[in-house]
């Protein structure tokens, strides 16, 4: 895999992980006033970082490994699409 095909690989795999991540650890706001501007499913503490910081470890993970793959022609994304 060229770099090009590796940091398109990376992305399209971090975009549904970031995803699945988003509802781990929801809590909704439970203090709800009419003065706020919250609505009643806004989260207390959406830790986004910490979702956004564990995406990105685990596609680095997986791209890693599909790299790997495909450098000792063990598995190839190319021959499988092509």
């Amino acid at each position: 895999m060229s770099l090009i095909d590796t940091l398109i690989f990376f992305l399209i795999i971090w975009w549904p992980i970031f995803f699945i991540l988003l509802p781990i650890g929801f809590e909704p706001i439970t203090k709800y006033d009419k003065d706020t501007e919250y609505v009643k499913s806004a989260p207390n503490k959406p830790n986004m970082l910490k979702k956004f910081l564990l995406a990105t470890l685990i596609a680095i993970i997986f791209t890693t490994l599909i790299w790997i793959l495909d450098y000792h022609n063990i598995f190839s994304l190319k021959k499988v699409f092509l």
